[in-house]
Parts: structure tokens; C-alpha cells; sequence
């Protein structure tokens, strides 16, 4: 069964064997700060685009943009080092914390997903 998955701005189908093989590894020039315990705010520069650059002549456009993570995603955020795997990344999910292994997998991946399109990690496939 394929996965999709944004990569680079683009949707891609990765096979699912291959995604769950995949090790996410956080982008350069992202910053954290919180405990992972409880919450996590991550920040990453914004990426403007020649229009974006234009209008923002007129209108105020942050410089970066910024991302809330509960506990959950901040253990995920922690465990995106280029070490762990998905798998194991759902591993240590399901250890941790109660509720069925297809649910958590599928919120996992959605969530490893969206990390990717927001470009603060990369898939080493």
C-alpha cells in the first residue's frame, strides 16, 4: 500500500514498507524551545516568494513562522534526530502511551507528513 507524503513542495508516493524505514531527521536553522513533557514551540524562517517579497512592501509578513506541539508531537519532534525510523518512532509511541497501533500509525504518519511539507524535517529514505 503507498503512502503519500510531501516532499520538497511536492506529493510523492513512497511505498509503505519504505516510509516506515524512513528516518526524519530535523532541517538546519530550526529552532525549539519548551519542554517536551508538557508542550513545544518550534520556529522555522519563512520562505518568501517573489510575491510575497512584493507585497510585504505593503502589508507586514513575519520572518518565521511558528508551531504549538502537544506532548505527543514534542516526543515525536524529539525522536526526529536521523537515528530513530518511523517504526521505531511508533514503537516507542506505543510504549508510552495507550491506544491502538493503526490509529497511532496513522496519526504518526500524518504528523511526519506535515513536519515534512512545513520543511522542518527531511526523509532519509
Amino acid at each position: 500500500m503507498p503512502a503519500f507524503i510531501t516532499l520538497k513542495g511536492k506529493k510523492a508516493k513512497i511505498p509503505y514498507k519504505k516510509l516506515l524505514q524512513a528516518k526524519p531527521k530535523k532541517c538546519d536553522g530550526v529552532e525549539w524551545d519548551g519542554d517536551s513533557s508538557e508542550s513545544l514551540k518550534v520556529y522555522a524562517r519563512y520562505k518568501k516568494p517573489y510575491l510575497v517579497r512584493l507585497f510585504s512592501r505593503f502589508i507586514e509578513i513575519p520572518d518565521e513562522r511558528s508551531f504549538r506541539f502537544n506532548a505527543m508531537g514534542a516526543m515525536v519532534w524529539e525522536l526526529c534526530d536521523g537515528n530513530h525510523s518511523v517504526e521505531e518512532i511508533k514503537n516507542i509511541i506505543l510504549k508510552r502511551s495507550k491506544g491502538d497501533e493503526k490509529d497511532i500509525e496513522k496519526r504518526l504518519i500524518r504528523f511526519i507528513n506535515r513536519l515534512s511539507a512545513n520543511d522542518l524535517i527531511t526523509l532519509e529514505l
